[in-house]
Formats: structure tokens, C-alpha cells, sequence
């Protein structure tokens, strides 16, 4: 099962020693750079640290699992080049089967900005202790062009980005979504081509079936 997270500030923080203290309501709470997901990483006072409660050796609250809560987006300009040149062949793909510029664009955003809030709302559960969004809610809502807005949601919100199953059925999604728009430009040949080596698999093992 997995801990609870909490957040706190750094209220205190001893370079030389490699620990301070983080303020968690009316209490101190002990961090020691052992327990610092980032080892190279140097705490700052008045940074926000997202962690899990635990105990030392001595059987003393401390917090453990610590991580550095980003306020910033991670999404880099050479990030966006990358999401952009993913989204070069769906977009094409999509206008030469009769979308106007405007509606496509409407449409990628609305559904982005809704798989970017239900991302966002997951991650406030999750730190709840909640009742989570389903996994597959997440991937229906990437398989309908909603994966741009995941993929900046796993980046800015620090969200889906470590479970590599998930991230192996996200990619998996993005690749479709690829292949889908490729093969539309060359009119579903090898959809056509899969279909009928499909189809003809099935009958073969209809044939066996019925020999035995």
C-alpha cells in the first residue's frame, strides 16, 4: 500500500551537517540528506519538500522519501519542439480528411485541458489518501487526443511519470495515434493489410477447430 504524502518548508537547513528541519503544522519535523531523493541536491530554506512520515533508528518522527516540490514547470522549450513534431503528423493527417485549422485545434485543446484536470485532480487524491481515478479513465481520455495534455501533465505536474507500465500504455497510445494518422495518408492500406492477415488467421483456426 502506498504512504501518504505530506508537504512542508524548510524552516532549517545545516549544509555542512546534512540536515535541517522542515515545519509540518506546529511541529518540527527532522530531515536528514540520506532520506533526499536528489543526494546532489542541496535543500533550501524556505523550499517546499513533498515526503512520507516515518521514523529514524531512534524511533523519532522524521520525514523520509523526500522530494523537491517543482513550482515551476519541468516543460522546457526543447520539450514543447519535441510535443510539437508528435503532433505534426496527427494535425496533418487530420486536415486532409476535411478539418477546418480552427476546429482541430479546439478540439486537441478542449480535450488536453480536460486529461490535464483529471492528471491534476489524481495527484490532489493521491496526496489525500482518496479514492483514485482509474487508470483506464486516464488512458480513454489520451486515446481520444487527450495524450498532449497528459504528456505536460506528467512533466509540470509531476504526476504519471515514473510507473513504467503506465508509461509503456501512454507511449503505446501515442504510437497509435501515429500509425493511425500515417496509414490514413496512405489511405488504411495497412490497416487493411492487418485486418485481412487477421481474418485470415481467425479462419485458419476455425479450420483446425472444426478438423479435430
Amino acid at each position: 500500500m502506498r504512504k501518504p504524502e505530506y508537504t512542508a518548508r524548510v524552516i532549517e537547513w545545516h549544509a555542512d551537517k546534512g540536515f535541517g528541519w522542515l515545519q509540518f503544522g506546529e511541529k518540527r519535523l527532522f530531515l536528514h540528506r540520506r532520506d533526499f531523493s536528489r543526494a546532489h541536491h542541496t535543500p533550501r530554506v524556505g523550499e517546499e519538500i513533498r515526503f512520507n512520515w516515518g521514523l529514524d533508528a531512534q524511533r523519532r518522527p522524521c520525514a523520509q522519501n523526500a522530494v523537491q516540490v517543482r513550482e515551476v514547470s519541468d516543460v522546457s522549450l526543447v520539450g514543447l519542439f519535441f510535443l510539437s513534431m508528435l503532433l505534426v503528423l496527427p494535425a496533418y493527417a487530420w486536415l486532409k480528411m476535411g478539418w477546418e485549422i480552427w476546429k482541430l485545434a479546439a478540439y486537441f485543446f478542449a480535450v488536453s485541458w480536460v486529461t490535464y484536470a483529471a492528471y491534476a485532480s489524481d495527484k490532489r487524491k493521491a496526496r489525500m489518501e482518496a479514492w483514485r481515478t482509474p487508470e483506464m479513465f486516464l488512458h480513454l481520455l489520451e486515446l481520444a487526443g487527450g495524450w498532449p495534455g497528459a504528456w505536460v501533465a506528467q512533466r509540470r505536474l509531476r504526476h504519471k511519470c515514473s510507473k513504467i507500465s503506465y508509461l509503456f500504455e501512454f507511449w503505446l497510445i501515442i504510437c497509435i495515434h501515429q500509425f493511425a494518422a500515417f496509414d490514413s495518408l496512405q489511405q488504411w492500406k495497412y490497416s487493411h493489410m492487418l485486418k485481412q492477415a487477421l481474418f485470415e488467421d481467425h479462419r485458419e483456426a476455425r479450420g483446425r477447430y472444426k478438423q479435430r
